[in-house]
This record gives structure tokens, C-alpha cells and sequence, in this order.
């Protein structure tokens, strides 16, 4: 009993770190976290890279990092995430062999895939978004470098990462990145049709299965390579299908032999291939959003309106990474996942949120913005959009601010005159925190939209109230096909899990119930 009550204790306190923490911090902390434990090792010399070999990569590839994206801040006059440059040095750092103290040569390799890796963020671009994973661009490069230009000597990446020692902190950080990112689909199909691929090779050579086996998971670098660069957001594409694709095209190219008689393949090689073959499948621009007003909309939740920028096309219940530089930022960072608020067939983008009395700089930040200030956003993301079968009956359970997605699917629903059957559960504390009620109201005169408001702190007399949490007998009794309708979920993950498994066991199956769920709460 007690060792249940610690061990859900210890996922709640993750979860709670991983919801208040920005993804690229989250990142950053596992990273760095990575980093301590492989120096305890290395000075105690359980793994055969000295401490202060380790420490002399460290100095090179954050000097190298942090003076690189300095510099073309300045020459080319973009705004630069310094965090970002520090995340690249560190996946470098896994990457390359530290170098040896007094072996001046040795230094070279590790500041010259630095060095391209920051380079490839500002020229190996389009539309002012880079085309390819950075580290794993740098190292390619770098590769070329040595390959071509007579005196340089050879240079292999030997991904250092893949040590056994480091097998299981390895698992444990990139197992928080991937939950906070929610890149399970893209990260489990390259492990597993990499797994498949590497054993049967290795059968095919050796006839040793079972040393393969311990070789793809302990001595290999795929982990890391799944968990850190496969899922940076830049080159990962929209859509879960896609993603199960790009998943698996990266784990077929970084594991086959098929390609040894005309040239060696590695881990980043086959990630950059893998970034430019879904290239077209990615959102690859920035977004300039020009502000153009604030209103509220309830009890301390506020819409922020947008000029939509030209060409911007998007589907109803997808999210953007917003980006606002501001001072004194906090732990949370300067960039937020957001689901748009708007329909596609509005001339402007909104979003909405709850801006709770102690709230981030990033909120601070937009609730400062005056008209015609500008916010940057990308990665246009996100499968929680509507049924393309315009007689699917569906159903919405919206939890707070989580009412947002759905807002932008009933504004299309109405603009478009698409008469989907809907139910709305809205669920609040009480009837202040209710948004978009007159929106709603107008919507259910323009399609066959139900709305029904469920507060867990307030009694109304009205039909349209229920009192308390959403139950089986409140969906049983305002929802009798529940069985036949497709479910939206979203709101805060523990609300949207425990409905989740309310529905299942109802009997609404798993196919008919979607989340959702994007990089954290933060």
C-alpha cells in the first residue's frame, strides 16, 4: 500500500513538472541531466570518456553554439532562441568523441559539426525555418568536409551516447521529452521497425540474434536519436499518420546495410534524409501574426485577436508554436503551443486562454500587447479535427479553456452550413468561467448543436444545467446514441483521461474517442 501511494505520488509529481514546464526546457533539463550523469561516470571511470575529456567537449560545443547564433543574430539581423543553440551543443556533444586534453587535433571535430550545426539553422533554411535536424545536419556536413578537403585527416561521429552505462538514464529523460512532446507514434515505429531491421541484418551477417538484440538497445545510439531528434518540432511532420511514416523511414535508412556498397549510412544521415523526404509534408514558414485586439470573454479568460497573414491555411481544431520574446522571462519560456480559436473561414486568428492570477511572463507578456505589435508562430500541427463524413454524429466534452478547438469547429460547422449532428458538455466550476455562450447560442440556430453546461460548484434550475462532474448518467440521459458518436475530448489531461476511461467503460470504443493533447499545458 504504501509503495502505491509513493509511486503515484512520484507521477504526479512529474506530471505536474512536465504540464508547468515549456518544452524546450523540459528538453534542456533532460539534456543537462544526461550530461551530469555521464561526467560522474566518466571521472569515476565507469565509462571510457574521462570527465575532463567530457568537460573539454562541453566548453567547446556551448562556446562554439552560443558565439555562433550570436553572430548571426547579428549579421542577419533574425531573432534567436539562445536555449535551442544550447539544446543543439548538447545533442553535439553525445555525438562526438570527446576530445583528448592535450591533442589539438582532436578538438577540430567537435567544433566544426558545432559550427555547421549552428550555420544550418540561419542558411540551410526556407522561409527563415531550417530544412533539417541541426545536429544531425552538422555532423553530415562535417562528414562531407573530411570526405573532400585533402589534410583534414577522417572524422566519424561515433555517437558516444550509445553506451550501455548510460542505456537507462538515457531511457528515463527521453522517455519524460517524448511525454511532454507527445511523440509516442513517430518515436515507437523508428524503435521498433529499426529493431526489426537491425536484428535481421545482424542475422544475416553474423546468425547472432541475441547479440544484436543487446547491441540495438544498449550499444547503439537509436534511443537518443529517437527521443531528442527525431522529435524536434521544426522537422516533425503535422499529422499522426505522417509521423508513423517519417517514424519509420528514419528507422529503415539508420538500420540497413543495403546501402554499404556505395557509401555508409548513420543515424544522421538517415534523420536528415528523413527531414527532407516529409519536407513537404511540414509546415515550413514563420507565421507573423499582427495583434489587433483583446477582449474577455469570461472570468479571467480573454481572446486575443489576429490579422490572419496571407496564404495562412489551417484546419479547425489544429495549434500553432507561438513565439513572444519579452524581458524577465521565467522558467516556462517564450514560446506556448496554443490551439487556434478561429474557423478557417474567419478573416482573423484568435486565441483564447485562462489567465489565472499568478500566471507566466508569457501571458504577462500578451496581456502588455498593444495593436499592431507582431507575434511569431510555426509548427502547424495537430489530428483533432472533424469527421470528413458530414452525417458522423459527434460529441464534445470541454473542460475549462479546453472549450477552445471546439469553438473553431462549431464557427466552420455554422460558416460552412455543415449540418453535423453535436452535443457540447461544457464543463466549468461555476457559470462566470463560461466563454463563448452567446456564440454558441447563435451557432445552435445554424446547425443541430446541444450545449450543455455542467458545473461542478454552482445549481441552476435551467434545462440547460447539470450540477456536479460529468457521469454515466448525465451522457446516458442527454445522449442516448453515445455508442454511435465520435468523442472530442479537451481540457486538462486529468480531466480528458478520466473521461477517456468513463466512456470506455460505457462501451464507446477506443476508435470513436479522440484527445486532445499537445506539448503541455505550459
Amino acid at each position: 500500500m504504501i509503495h502505491r501511494f509513493f509511486q503515484w505520488s512520484l507521477i504526479q509529481v512529474i506530471a505536474a513538472y512536465l504540464d508547468r514546464t515549456g518544452m524546450y526546457r523540459v528538453v534542456t533539463h533532460a539534456l543537462v541531466t544526461l550530461t551530469i550523469v555521464a561526467l560522474g561516470l566518466g571521472f569515476v571511470g565507469v565509462i571510457p570518456y574521462a570527465g575532463s575529456e567530457q568537460l573539454l567537449s562541453l566548453v567547446l560545443v556551448l562556446v562554439v553554439a552560443l558565439g555562433g547564433n550570436w553572430l548571426g543574430q547579428r549579421l542577419l539581423r533574425v531573432h534567436v532562441n539562445y536555449e535551442s543553440a544550447v539544446i543543439t551543443a548538447l545533442i553535439v556533444h553525445f555525438l562526438v568523441l570527446p576530445p583528448r586534453l592535450m591533442v589539438l587535433s582532436d578538438w577540430w571535430p567537435t567544433i566544426l559539426v558545432t559550427a555547421l550545426a549552428i550555420a544550418s539553422k540561419f542558411f540551410f533554411v526556407y522561409r527563415k525555418q531550417h530544412l533539417a535536424n541541426p545536429a544531425a545536419t552538422g555532423a553530415v556536413l562535417a562528414s562531407l568536409c573530411y570526405a573532400i578537403i585533402p589534410g583534414l585527416g577522417s572524422y566519424e561521429s561515433l555517437w558516444w551516447i550509445g553506451t550501455p552505462e548510460l542505456f537507462i538514464p538515457t531511457v528515463v529523460v527521453g522517455a519524460l521529452v517524448v511525454s511532454k512532446v507527445r511523440k509516442w507514434v513517430p518515436v515507437i515505429a523508428l524503435l521498433g521497425v529499426g529493431f526489426v531491421m537491425f536484428v535481421f541484418e545482424g542475422w544475416r551477417y553474423s546468425g547472432d540474434v541475441v547479440d544484436e538484440m543487446r547491441v540495438f538497445w544498449l550499444s547503439a545510439p537509436y534511443v537518443f536519436l529517437a527521443a531528442f531528434m527525431l522529435t524536434e518540432p521544426f522537422t516533425m511532420p503535422p499529422r499522426r499518420r505522417l509521423q508513423a511514416a517519417y517514424g519509420t523511414v528514419v528507422g529503415l535508412l539508420a538500420t540497413t546495410a543495403v546501402f554499404s556498397p556505395f557509401f555508409k549510412m548513420t543515424p544522421e544521415l538517415a534523420l536528415v534524409i528523413g527531414n527532407l523526404i516529409f519536407f513537404q509534408a511540414t509546415v515550413r514558414q514563420k507565421l507573423f501574426f499582427t495583434f489587433s485586439e483583446r477582449r474577455m470573454l469570461a472570468d479571467r479568460t480573454y481572446e486575443f485577436v489576429f490579422k490572419k497573414p496571407a496564404g495562412f491555411v489551417f484546419t479547425a481544431g489544429q495549434y500553432l508554436e507561438w513565439m513572444l520574446p519579452h524581458p524577465a522571462v521565467d522558467s516556462r519560456g517564450i514560446r506556448r503551443y496554443f490551439t487556434i480559436a478561429s474557423s478557417p473561414t474567419e478573416p482573423d486568428v484568435r486565441l483564447s486562454m485562462r489567465v489565472p492570477e499568478h500566471h507566466s511572463s508569457f501571458k504577462e507578456a500578451l496581456l502588455r500587447l498593444s495593436p499592431l505589435e507582431v507575434v511569431i508562430a510555426s509548427q502547424l500541427a495537430g489530428d483533432f479535427v472533424l469527421p470528413t463524413d458530414h452525417t458522423q454524429p459527434v460529441a464534445f466534452i470541454a473542460g475549462g479553456i479546453g472549450v477552445t478547438p471546439f469553438r473553431s469547429h462549431l464557427a466552420y460547422l455554422a460558416d460552412a452550413k455543415r449540418p453535423q449532428d453535436v452535443v457540447l458538455y461544457y464543463c466549468n466550476n461555476t457559470e462566470s468561467e463560461i466563454a463563448y455562450r452567446d456564440e454558441f447560442s447563435y451557432i445552435a440556430r445554424v446547425i443541430p448543436l446541444r450545449v450543455v453546461q455542467v458545473l461542478a460548484k454552482e445549481e441552476r434550475g435551467s434545462p440547460e444545467y447539470e450540477h456536479g462532474l460529468l457521469t454515466v448518467d448525465i451522457i446516458a440521459r442527454r445522449t442516448p446514441d453515445y455508442r454511435d458518436r465520435i468523442w472530442y475530448l479537451s481540457g486538462p489531461p486529468g480531466m480528458v483521461n478520466a473521461y477517456d476511461k468513463l466512456l470506455r467503460e460505457m462501451g464507446v470504443s477506443g476508435n470513436k474517442i479522440k484527445k486532445d493533447f499537445f506539448p503541455g499545458l505550459a
